[in-house]
């Protein structure tokens, strides 16, 4: 995995001995190493996204990363000249965000603040991007209408996070890696990695607050005024529209099944499926 960092990165690890003793942890220390090596990777795929959505005449300048972390997604943003901003509740993580930005001679800018609460006027940003940071929040909706606030008109929104009920997370949970902690409540899933797995030392220092659910959190984008451009599940848009099933069989079946007035049940059916085998991992555009 480090062969193939690119130097400012190895730099950057190389720098941020503070990250040493998490990496040293048996359980979560090689998952957080691998994610720390791998951001301004993964904040190059999400820009990829955003861009195949966008019109033709789209260009960003200003674009805003929330729960920022390290910087990784800001460094891919200044790598292709926006100005990039951050906001991050953890100091420590915007020291790195400045000095990975060292490491790359790129300038970013990260800020200490909430999701809830973003330090920017109303429509400042051309695009946004919010990577497994929603679970993190306590008032999810509060984070969504603060991210539609500072979004400009036709601004896009590339948001990913973990399900609660995604079958893979069901077995090993995404971030503590134990069978079930994503379908427990916050109080009970403290309680358990801390006082039976021992993976925590208290309660307290459980760091996520609900999983979201893939209906609740598509159906919450759409109530604020977002377009779903990418990442919606394929089959419920098949339900909607059948001509889009290219086979032809298969196209004839779903509109036999749809003239009989199935269309609630293979609802129900095809969004049960989502929820167990899709995570959150959509492209959204502001529509007003």
């Amino acid at each position: 995995m480090l062969e193939r960092l690119p130097l400012a990165d190895l730099r950057y690890l190389s720098w941020r001995w503070d990250l040493w003793p998490y990496y040293a942890d048996p359980k979560r220390g090689g998952w957080q190493f691998g994610r720390a090596a791998a951001a301004v990777e993964r904040g190059e795929r999400a820009l990829a996204e955003i861009e195949a959505c966008a019109t033709a005449d789209w260009i960003a300048t200003r674009m805003l990363d929330v729960g920022c972390g390290d910087g990784g997604f800001l460094i891919a943003m200044a790598r292709r000249g926006m100005c990039a901003h951050g906001v991050d509740l953890a100091e420590h993580n915007i020291m790195g965000a400045y000095l990975r930005g060292r490491s790359w001679q790129l300038p970013v800018c990260a800020t200490v603040a909430s999701a809830n609460s973003l330090p920017y006027p109303s429509e400042s940003f051309d695009a946004l991007t919010c990577g497994d940071v929603i679970e993190h929040v306590g008032q999810p909706l509060v984070a969504l209408q603060e991210i539609r606030r500072v979004l400009r008109p036709g601004g896009y929104l590339w948001l990913a996070a973990p399900t609660r009920y995604f079958v893979p997370y069901l077995w090993r949970d995404p971030h503590y890696g134990f069978c079930g902690v994503s379908v427990l409540p916050r109080r009970a899933a403290a309680w358990y990695l801390s006082r039976v797995r021992r993976a925590l030392p208290t309660p307290h220092h459980y760091e996520v607050e609900r999983l979201p659910t893939y209906g609740a959190m598509v159906a919450a984008l759409r109530r604020l005024g977002f377009e779903i451009l990418a990442g919606e599940y394929r089959s419920l848009t098949l339900v909607r529209n059948p001509a889009y099933v290219q086979t032809r069989w298969k196209r004839r079946l779903l509109a036999s099944l749809l003239a009989l007035g199935l269309r609630a049940p293979l609802n129900a059916i095809y969004r049960l499926k989502a929820e167990l085998t899709w995570p959150i991992r959509v492209v959204c555009r502001k529509i007003s």
